[in-house]
């Protein structure tokens, strides 16, 4: 019996994802140096659902007026894309990118944010 509780629990840990979660806001290496963040996705209930188990990990460049933040975290509903492209309010767009790979919300994106940031300042610029 002990060693069928092993073998659970080592299961239920192997099966777990990990992701790098933090805010560049208030975490400023989470823009380069975020292999610190590395955490385990938890469980979550949202709207009424229990047990909500992460599908994936996403990455967010986000810009507000001039300010562009960097958001790490699991995702809870979605499919893979890669820089998807998200307009919010008056000001407020976004790049997202969500993988469903242990870790993949890495710093192998920063390079298509920063293709992407440009992008959308030249279209800022121009438009």
């Amino acid at each position: 019996m002990r060693c069928l509780i092993v073998f659970i629990s080592l299961f239920a840990v192997s099966a777990a994802l990990n992701c790098y979660i933090c805010n560049s806001l208030n975490q400023p290496d989470c823009v380069t140096n975020f292999t610190g963040f590395s955490k385990v996705c938890p469980v979550k209930s949202f709207s009424g659902l229990k047990s909500v188990k992460p599908v994936g990990c996403r990455v967010t460049r986000q810009y507000v007026n001039e300010e562009t933040s960097i958001v790490r975290e699991c995702a809870y509903t979605g499919e893979n894309v890669e820089r998807k492209s998200n307009k919010g309010s008056l000001g407020v767009s976004r790049v997202y990118s969500q993988c469903s790979e242990a870790l993949c919300n890495s710093a192998n994106s920063s390079f298509q944010f920063i293709t992407a940031a440009v992008l959308i300042a030249l279209y800022k610029i121009f438009a």
